[in-house]
């Protein structure tokens, strides 16, 4: 168990700042990383996996958006078709050869009667008709190749192509509006790891110079008890006071060690790697104007990505309701055919060609209620966007109460704190100028350093209180506005 002096809320470590500066390391490995809060900043969003996920999705929205405006576009589409007939209800056609030249002497031979003549002539010329016939239209033939461009343009739709380009724009701003919110999310969570460490590294120097001073106490007594000027409880209460400051400091350094680790995570770098950590901050209070705090909050990010959503559901709507409109389009056709002889493909003299021109009216009269369906899915989620826009609303003027409420109770708070941590370190002083003048007893020795260390864990806690405010007015205006002074050594 940790003793009371040392014992913090859980939400100091998410938001501490530190009058101090950071612990040095006075010998660095060549490798040390030496970073500062902007460097650690800059570098997360550069390597952080959720702004990747959030720029994949800009870039989705915006594929998104390109396929909307293309289907208001004119298509252009060419295809080649080769197909072989096995047998067709035309096939009887190919049977046609024309006529048979051994029978056109017998249709002109005067020693047979007229009628067989005529007869026989008729068929050798019907007999070359149908092969004529046959040879210059495409049924019954074997192989067959067609060639075709065709050019369509919609003309009317019943509005929803210019929805759906509407509804694809508001979620590509929605998406953009998404990004920013994520790099202050990101920006915020490494600042706060930042001063995380800060705040560490601040309350292990406090623990280890809290155990150096009962050292020095304890060397102290140990001279006294030579001296006969001291009693053996008063060496054991020494001894006990001193052992008892090593388990904060334990403590402290594995706080530290978390936080760095942390700290290391959100900046992608590896964690056995060394770090040293370089800005310092001011913690004298911030001006801050809360008319320019609400206003900046009442168009952040977030809230602006929700009135957007909002937006493309009531372009999907008019999109759905489209649909019970009529569809109008315009077509161009150039189509070239060939029936070679061969599967091999036709030579440019053997093609066909074929021009066209058609407009074509589509209706839907009735779809089995599929479109009524969509039609009460887009009004859904309209509700659904419309409800989540007014939460978010309501809830970021809780939000931005409490935290311009916290701010300016962490204002005073802090000052106060500092004045304590002064007058105890004062104390504490007098009280070992006593002890070693005859004038105070080891007990109040004792209590003027708990006085002290509590006093200068009160100031670190009351330092991040002042901080946390300051990080949820930062964050109420998505990352728009510092508040948070960085100083470099």
């Amino acid at each position: 168990m940790i003793p009371r002096p040392y014992r913090m809320a859980p939400g100091v470590l998410a938001a501490g700042m530190l009058l101090a500066a950071p612990a040095r390391v006075l010998a660095q490995a060549p490798d040390t990383l030496c970073l500062s809060l902007s460097q650690a900043v800059d570098r997360a969003l550069e390597r952080s996996q959720e702004i990747a996920m959030a720029r994949a999705r800009v870039s989705q929205a915006d594929a998104r958006v390109t396929q909307a405006t293309a289907a208001s576009l004119p298509q252009l589409t060419a295809n080649l078709t080769y197909s072989r007939a096995i047998y067709s209800q035309f096939s009887a056609l190919a049977g046609f050869t024309g006529a048979d030249t051994n029978s056109i002497p017998s249709a002109f031979d005067t020693a047979l009667p007229a009628r067989v003549r005529y007869d026989t002539l008729s068929s050798l010329l019907m007999a070359d008709f149908m092969a004529g016939l046959s040879k210059g239209l495409p049924f019954g033939r074997a192989n067959t190749y067609v060639s075709l461009v065709q050019l369509s343009q919609p003309l009317f739709a019943g509005g929803r192509l210019t929805a759906a380009r509407s509804a694809a724009n508001h979620a590509q701003a929605a998406s953009a509006h998404q990004l920013d919110e994520t790099e202050a999310d990101v920006v915020l969570q490494v600042r706060v790891a930042y001063v995380n460490v800060v705040l560490a590294q601040r309350l292990q120097a406090i623990a280890v110079d809290s155990r150096r001073i009962a050292a020095e106490h304890l060397a102290q007594v140990a001279l006294f008890r030579q001296a006969g000027t001291a009693s053996d409880f008063d060496l054991l209460r020494a001894r006990v006071d001193m052992e008892n400051r090593e388990p904060p400091v334990v403590q402290a350094e594995n706080l530290a060690r978390v936080a760095t680790l942390e700290l290391k995570r959100l900046i992608n770098f590896p964690p056995d790697a060394p770090v040293t950590l370089t800005s310092t901050f001011d913690a004298e209070p911030a001006a801050v104007d809360e008319a320019v705090l609400a206003g900046l909050a009442a168009d952040r990010p977030a809230l602006l990505a929700a009135r957007e959503m909002v937006a493309a559901r009531q372009a999907g709507l008019k999109s759905a309701t489209g649909e019970g409109f009529p569809t109008i389009a315009a077509q161009a056709n150039l189509a070239f055919y060939a029936y070679p002889a061969e599967a091999a493909p036709p030579g440019v003299s053997q093609w066909q060609k074929d021009w066209s021109l058609s407009l074509a009216v589509s209706w839907p009269l009735f779809d089995g209620f599929a479109r009524n369906g969509r039609v009460h899915e887009a009004r859904a989620q309209l509700s659904e966007a419309t409800a989540q826009q007014a939460m978010l609303e309501e809830a970021l003027r809780v939000e931005l109460s409490q935290a311009v409420g916290d701010y300016r109770t962490a204002v005073p708070q802090l000052t106060a704190r500092q004045e304590t941590s002064r007058l105890a370190a004062e104390t504490q002083e007098l009280a070992d100028l006593r002890y070693r003048n005859g004038l105070a007893t080891q007990l109040e020795v004792s209590e003027a350093a708990l006085l002290l260390d509590q006093a200068r864990v009160n100031e670190v806690q009351a330092v991040a209180d002042y901080v946390t405010a300051l990080a949820r007015l930062e964050r109420l205006t998505g990352g728009r506005l510092t508040l948070l002074k960085e100083k470099q050594p």
